[in-house]
Protein backbone atom coordinates (compact mmCIF):
# COMPACT_ATOMS: atom_id res chain seq x y z
CA UNK A 1 0.00 0.00 0.00
CA UNK A 2 2.70 2.22 0.97
CA UNK A 3 4.06 2.02 -2.66
CA UNK A 4 0.66 3.22 -3.72
CA UNK A 5 0.46 6.33 -1.86
CA UNK A 6 3.82 7.23 -1.90
CA UNK A 7 3.44 7.33 -5.64
CA UNK A 8 0.28 9.48 -5.53
CA UNK A 9 2.04 12.06 -3.42
CA UNK A 10 4.86 12.12 -6.18
CA UNK A 11 2.28 12.65 -8.87
CA UNK A 12 0.54 15.38 -7.47
CA UNK A 13 3.12 17.21 -6.47
CA UNK A 14 4.14 17.18 -10.51
CA UNK A 15 0.80 17.88 -11.02
CA UNK A 16 -0.54 14.51 -12.83
CA UNK A 17 -3.80 13.68 -12.54
CA UNK A 18 -4.35 10.26 -11.37
CA UNK A 19 -6.74 7.30 -10.40
CA UNK A 20 -6.93 5.19 -7.52
CA UNK A 21 -8.75 2.63 -7.03
CA UNK A 22 -9.33 0.11 -4.58
CA UNK A 23 -10.99 -2.90 -3.99
CA UNK A 24 -13.99 -2.77 -1.10
CA UNK A 25 -16.20 -5.80 -1.67
CA UNK A 26 -15.51 -9.47 -3.24
CA UNK A 27 -18.11 -12.13 -4.07
CA UNK A 28 -17.19 -15.67 -4.82
CA UNK A 29 -13.42 -16.29 -5.61
CA UNK A 30 -12.61 -13.74 -7.82
CA UNK A 31 -8.34 -12.75 -8.30
CA UNK A 32 -8.87 -9.45 -6.06
CA UNK A 33 -9.51 -8.97 -2.30
CA UNK A 34 -10.79 -6.22 -0.31
CA UNK A 35 -8.02 -3.56 0.17
CA UNK A 36 -6.47 -4.05 -2.91
CA UNK A 37 -5.31 -0.53 -4.27
CA UNK A 38 -3.92 0.43 -7.33
CA UNK A 39 -2.84 3.68 -8.97
CA UNK A 40 -3.55 4.52 -12.79
CA UNK A 41 -2.38 7.91 -15.08
CA UNK A 42 -4.34 9.91 -16.68
CA UNK A 43 -4.22 7.48 -19.62
CA UNK A 44 -5.25 4.63 -18.00
CA UNK A 45 -1.43 3.34 -17.32
CA UNK A 46 -1.13 1.07 -14.09
CA UNK A 47 1.66 3.50 -12.16
CA UNK A 48 2.12 1.27 -8.97
CA UNK A 49 -0.25 -1.48 -7.08
CA UNK A 50 -2.40 -3.39 -8.26
CA UNK A 51 -6.54 -4.93 -8.20
CA UNK A 52 -5.52 -8.20 -8.13
CA UNK A 53 -4.41 -9.38 -11.50
CA UNK A 54 -3.53 -7.69 -15.08
CA UNK A 55 -7.35 -8.09 -16.26
CA UNK A 56 -8.57 -6.23 -13.86
CA UNK A 57 -6.09 -3.51 -14.04
CA UNK A 58 -6.56 -2.89 -17.56
CA UNK A 59 -10.46 -2.11 -16.72
CA UNK A 60 -10.14 -0.45 -13.47
CA UNK A 61 -7.85 1.92 -15.76
CA UNK A 62 -10.22 2.22 -18.74
CA UNK A 63 -12.66 3.29 -16.45
CA UNK A 64 -10.52 5.67 -14.42
CA UNK A 65 -9.49 7.84 -17.38
CA UNK A 66 -13.34 8.14 -18.46
CA UNK A 67 -13.59 9.24 -14.74
CA UNK A 68 -11.01 11.59 -15.12
CA UNK A 69 -12.15 12.98 -18.62
CA UNK A 70 -15.57 13.28 -17.62
CA UNK A 71 -14.53 15.26 -14.78
CA UNK A 72 -16.29 13.21 -12.18
CA UNK A 73 -14.62 12.82 -8.46
CA UNK A 74 -15.36 9.10 -8.07
CA UNK A 75 -17.06 5.92 -8.83
CA UNK A 76 -18.11 2.66 -7.94
CA UNK A 77 -17.39 -0.07 -10.66
CA UNK A 78 -18.27 -3.75 -10.10
CA UNK A 79 -16.58 -6.73 -12.57
CA UNK A 80 -17.32 -9.45 -13.18
CA UNK A 81 -15.16 -11.27 -15.95
CA UNK A 82 -10.98 -11.09 -15.24
CA UNK A 83 -10.17 -11.59 -18.98
CA UNK A 84 -9.08 -15.16 -18.54
CA UNK A 85 -7.55 -14.96 -15.20
CA UNK A 86 -8.56 -18.01 -12.96
CA UNK A 87 -11.33 -17.33 -10.26
CA UNK A 88 -15.11 -15.98 -10.45
CA UNK A 89 -17.19 -13.74 -8.58
CA UNK A 90 -17.84 -9.99 -8.15
CA UNK A 91 -15.27 -7.18 -7.63
CA UNK A 92 -15.93 -3.88 -7.04
CA UNK A 93 -13.58 -1.24 -7.13
CA UNK A 94 -13.80 2.19 -6.00
CA UNK A 95 -12.47 4.55 -8.23
CA UNK A 96 -11.35 8.35 -6.77
CA UNK A 97 -9.65 10.98 -9.41
CA UNK A 98 -7.19 12.86 -8.06
CA UNK A 99 -6.69 16.27 -10.37
CA UNK A 100 -3.37 17.59 -10.55
CA UNK A 101 -2.18 20.23 -9.23
CA UNK A 102 -2.03 23.63 -11.77
CA UNK A 103 1.67 23.51 -13.48
CA UNK A 104 4.00 26.17 -13.60
CA UNK A 105 6.86 25.34 -16.27
CA UNK A 106 9.65 27.81 -16.20
CA UNK A 107 12.29 27.57 -19.37
CA UNK A 108 15.66 28.18 -18.21
CA UNK A 109 17.55 29.13 -14.79
CA UNK A 110 18.50 31.63 -12.51
CA UNK A 111 17.53 33.88 -10.10
CA UNK A 112 14.31 34.57 -11.45
CA UNK A 113 13.77 31.58 -12.29
CA UNK A 114 14.58 30.24 -8.38
CA UNK A 115 12.46 32.89 -7.12
CA UNK A 116 9.66 31.55 -9.49
CA UNK A 117 10.15 28.31 -7.84
CA UNK A 118 10.10 28.98 -4.18
CA UNK A 119 7.09 31.45 -4.81
CA UNK A 120 5.01 29.11 -6.95
CA UNK A 121 4.92 26.19 -4.55
CA UNK A 122 3.99 28.41 -1.74
CA UNK A 123 0.89 29.42 -3.32
CA UNK A 124 1.00 25.38 -4.63
CA UNK A 125 1.62 25.44 -7.98
CA UNK A 126 3.33 22.24 -9.40
CA UNK A 127 6.89 23.86 -10.48
CA UNK A 128 9.36 22.24 -12.56
CA UNK A 129 12.48 24.09 -14.51
CA UNK A 130 14.18 22.82 -17.69
CA UNK A 131 15.99 24.10 -20.55
CA UNK A 132 14.10 25.23 -23.27
CA UNK A 133 14.72 22.49 -26.34
CA UNK A 134 15.47 19.85 -23.47
CA UNK A 135 13.82 16.38 -23.55
CA UNK A 136 12.61 17.34 -19.98
CA UNK A 137 11.70 20.55 -21.03
CA UNK A 138 9.66 18.70 -24.37
CA UNK A 139 7.87 16.38 -22.01
CA UNK A 140 6.98 18.56 -19.06
CA UNK A 141 5.12 21.17 -22.28
CA UNK A 142 3.15 17.74 -22.85
CA UNK A 143 -0.38 17.72 -21.28
CA UNK A 144 0.09 21.40 -20.14
CA UNK A 145 -4.22 23.00 -19.87
CA UNK A 146 -5.45 26.24 -19.86
CA UNK A 147 -4.54 26.11 -15.82
CA UNK A 148 -0.79 26.21 -16.68
CA UNK A 149 1.25 28.27 -17.51
CA UNK A 150 4.95 28.46 -18.96
CA UNK A 151 7.27 31.23 -18.55
CA UNK A 152 11.03 31.72 -20.15
CA UNK A 153 13.17 33.65 -18.32
CA UNK A 154 15.93 34.20 -21.08
CA UNK A 155 15.26 36.26 -24.06
CA UNK A 156 18.69 35.54 -25.81
CA UNK A 157 18.25 32.06 -25.13
CA UNK A 158 19.01 29.89 -28.73
CA UNK A 159 16.17 27.29 -28.46
CA UNK A 160 13.71 29.92 -27.08
CA UNK A 161 12.19 30.08 -30.63
CA UNK A 162 11.36 26.66 -31.37
CA UNK A 163 10.65 25.93 -27.78
CA UNK A 164 7.98 28.80 -27.29
CA UNK A 165 6.49 28.02 -30.99
CA UNK A 166 5.96 24.07 -29.75
CA UNK A 167 4.60 25.85 -26.39
CA UNK A 168 2.08 28.08 -28.24
CA UNK A 169 0.89 24.95 -30.25
CA UNK A 170 -0.44 23.70 -27.04
CA UNK A 171 -2.62 24.03 -24.78
CA UNK A 172 -0.88 26.41 -21.64
CA UNK A 173 -3.28 28.88 -20.42
CA UNK A 174 -0.28 31.83 -20.06
CA UNK A 175 2.80 32.00 -21.80
CA UNK A 176 5.23 34.10 -20.69
CA UNK A 177 8.81 35.56 -21.69
CA UNK A 178 10.93 37.44 -19.53
CA UNK A 179 12.69 40.09 -21.25
CA UNK A 180 13.07 44.16 -22.49
CA UNK A 181 10.32 45.56 -24.65
CA UNK A 182 13.36 46.24 -27.21
CA UNK A 183 13.86 41.98 -27.47
CA UNK A 184 10.20 41.26 -28.10
CA UNK A 185 9.00 42.60 -31.29
CA UNK A 186 11.95 40.61 -32.91
CA UNK A 187 11.07 36.90 -31.91
CA UNK A 188 6.93 38.26 -32.26
CA UNK A 189 7.28 38.78 -35.77
CA UNK A 190 8.77 35.51 -36.45
CA UNK A 191 6.11 33.85 -34.54
CA UNK A 192 3.53 36.01 -36.52
CA UNK A 193 4.75 35.00 -39.99
CA UNK A 194 4.29 31.05 -38.51
CA UNK A 195 0.77 31.76 -38.19
CA UNK A 196 0.68 31.14 -34.68
CA UNK A 197 -1.92 32.62 -32.10
CA UNK A 198 -0.16 34.84 -29.75
CA UNK A 199 -3.20 35.80 -27.56
CA UNK A 200 -1.68 33.55 -24.40
CA UNK A 201 1.59 35.33 -25.03
CA UNK A 202 2.99 38.10 -22.81
CA UNK A 203 5.99 39.65 -22.97
CA UNK A 204 8.22 41.34 -21.75
CA UNK A 205 6.37 39.05 -18.76
CA UNK A 206 4.76 40.37 -15.14
CA UNK A 207 2.53 43.02 -13.55
CA UNK A 208 3.69 46.91 -13.37
CA UNK A 209 5.03 46.39 -9.80
CA UNK A 210 7.89 48.27 -10.29
CA UNK A 211 9.66 45.36 -9.53
CA UNK A 212 13.78 45.23 -9.59
CA UNK A 213 15.27 42.44 -7.77
CA UNK A 214 14.68 38.87 -9.11
CA UNK A 215 12.36 38.16 -5.89
CA UNK A 216 10.12 41.28 -7.06
CA UNK A 217 10.16 40.01 -11.11
CA UNK A 218 9.49 36.67 -9.38
CA UNK A 219 6.51 37.91 -7.90
CA UNK A 220 5.26 40.49 -10.46
CA UNK A 221 5.20 37.40 -13.29
CA UNK A 222 3.67 35.30 -10.72
CA UNK A 223 0.83 37.45 -9.99
CA UNK A 224 0.01 37.79 -13.79
CA UNK A 225 0.26 33.80 -14.37
CA UNK A 226 -2.68 33.79 -11.77
CA UNK A 227 -4.67 36.74 -13.17
CA UNK A 228 -4.21 35.45 -16.41
CA UNK A 229 -5.36 31.38 -15.60
CA UNK A 230 -8.12 32.88 -13.72
CA UNK A 231 -9.61 35.39 -16.14
CA UNK A 232 -8.51 38.50 -13.84
CA UNK A 233 -7.50 41.35 -15.07
CA UNK A 234 -4.91 42.14 -12.07
CA UNK A 235 -6.06 45.25 -10.89
CA UNK A 236 -6.72 46.68 -7.35
CA UNK A 237 -9.38 45.39 -5.53
CA UNK A 238 -9.95 48.56 -2.98
CA UNK A 239 -12.84 50.75 -3.33
CA UNK A 240 -11.76 53.51 -1.25
CA UNK A 241 -11.04 56.04 -4.09
CA UNK A 242 -13.70 54.90 -6.27
CA UNK A 243 -16.07 55.56 -2.55
CA UNK A 244 -14.23 58.89 -2.31
CA UNK A 245 -14.87 59.99 -5.75
CA UNK A 246 -18.68 59.29 -5.55
CA UNK A 247 -18.78 61.50 -1.78
CA UNK A 248 -16.25 64.32 -3.27
CA UNK A 249 -14.33 66.16 -1.01
CA UNK A 250 -15.50 67.31 2.41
Amino acid sequence: MADVLDALAAARQAGRPVVMGTTVRVEGDPPSQPGNRALFAGNGALLAGTIGCNGLDRRAGEDGRGLLAAGTGSGLRQYTTFEGEPGEGVVEVFLEAFAGQARLLVGGAGPVAEGLAQLGAVVGLAVQAAPPGSADFDAAVEGLGSGDAVVFVDHDDPALLPALSRVLRGQAGYVGVMGSRRHTPGFVAKLRQDGLDLARLHSPTGLDLGARVPPEIALSILAEVLATVRGRDGGSLSIVKLDSAKKGPE
